[in-house]
């Protein structure tokens, strides 16, 4: 949930404080308004979003690492040990480590990167742990970004003052593409109960016998070189038999050619050609004849046209 803001109220008036000009800013980035009605004066300190969730320590140890070393160091941080096996510490560990190397691209600060990560924490916090809708949420947020460069002196921080305009509509961008694009599909992964499957795996190894049983014999191969040859070692393969030079030199009688041709008479070449001739020339004189009737059928079409126009003038 968004940072609350501690307020202090002197006196016995209920009345609704009025905002007024006397606005002072510490060092630490906390900003107080006073408020004066009568003999009432209201204190409002907005808390800095910096160094809630992540220490400075810790934001300077994740600025000087790499993807893989920031997952690490957040699992360690967060004891989101289950990822591996559980899917919302996984979905957790993977959007929290995006988030982190996402400020790092934008060379945010440590304070920056703290108070981002508050930000991005709480929001996330509120769709896994407190299952909230879609626009409280989108409200939550626009509450967190308040005060940023404002345009009216009189508009108090909500903790977030270190960050410029520009990195705020930055931050605005990546939390609706990371988080909000994707509300739907959070909101079923945490809160629907993730199947469990167990799987087991049997594996039988045999394994040798004690020494004291004969099997497997110790140092089976432990005999003179004689009785290995004879009886344990393979025996050499037996030679191919020879064959004869002669028989394998043997080819088989040419073939003779047969003229095809030799047979044929000038009156058979010519109704071959003839035939051959007669097929392909049927659907070119058929093309051609369609081809002759369109252009005589538009010619026909604009003589028309022009004896319409020489009867009409």
């Amino acid at each position: 949930m968004a940072a609350k803001s501690q307020t202090k109220v002197s006196g016995k008036s209920s009345k609704t404080p009025l905002p007024s000009n006397n606005s002072k800013n510490d060092t630490k980035g906390k900003k107080t308004v006073t408020i004066a009605d009568g003999d009432d004066e209201v204190e409002e300190q907005a808390e800095s979003f910096a160094y809630k969730i992540l220490s400075q320590e810790q934001c300077t140890e994740l600025m000087g690492l790499e993807v893989t070393d920031i997952q690490n160091k957040l699992c360690e941080i967060f004891k989101l040990s289950n990822h591996c096996t559980d899917l919302q510490d996984a979905a957790t560990l993977d959007y929290y480590t995006s988030a982190v190397w996402w400020g790092k691209q934008q060379s945010f600060t440590t304070q920056q990167l703290s108070g981002f990560f508050t930000m991005v924490h709480t929001l996330f916090t509120n769709v896994k742990d407190q299952h909230m809708h879609l626009v409280d949420n989108l409200k939550e947020m626009q509450k967190m970004l308040r005060g940023i460069e404002p345009e009216y002196s009189d508009v108090k921080s909500a903790g977030m003052e270190f960050f410029n305009l520009q990195q705020a509509k930055s931050i605005s961008e990546y939390m609706f593409t990371s988080l909000f694009q994707h509300y739907k599909l959070f909101e079923f992964m945490f809160s629907h109960t993730q199947a469990e499957e167990i799987i087991g795996t049997d594996l039988e190894i045999e394994v040798a016998k004690p020494a004291a049983m004969p099997f497997p014999p110790p140092l089976d191969e432990g005999v003179e070189e004689s009785l290995h040859t004879s009886y344990i070692a393979t025996p050499p393969p037996s030679p191919e038999p020879e064959v004869d030079e002669s028989a394998k030199s043997t080819e088989p009688p040419p073939v003779e050619d047969i003229d095809a041709f030799s047979e044929l008479t000038p009156q058979d070449v010519l109704e071959v050609v003839e035939s051959v001739t007669k097929d392909l020339m049927s659907g070119l004189q058929l093309d051609l004849a369609a081809k002759l009737r369109e252009k005589e059928n538009n010619l026909i079409q604009r003589i028309n046209k022009v004896h319409k126009v020489a009867d009409t003038t």
